[in-house]
């Protein structure tokens, strides 16, 4: 599988934020819908880049770190 761009982008914020991020957080700072925000954040733990810890936040893994170094 591979990422897109927006998924890209996403990763980036979360990466910033260097820990939890909510959806509502991330969503507000990727200019995005918060359904299309989780949808993408969905694909992302499935290819393990990142890992939710509640329903609505979630924290980049090292091989996320790794897409977008």
């Amino acid at each position: 599988m591979s990422i897109t761009a927006t998924e890209i982008e996403v990763l980036k914020i979360i990466k910033q934020k260097n820990s939890l991020i909510s959806m509502k957080e991330l969503s507000s700072k990727a200019g995005l819908e918060i359904g299309y925000t989780y949808m993408l954040c969905k694909s992302l733990e499935k290819q393990d880049c990142i890992g939710f810890f509640t329903r609505s936040s979630c924290r980049i893994t090292g091989k996320g770190k790794s897409m977008i170094s």
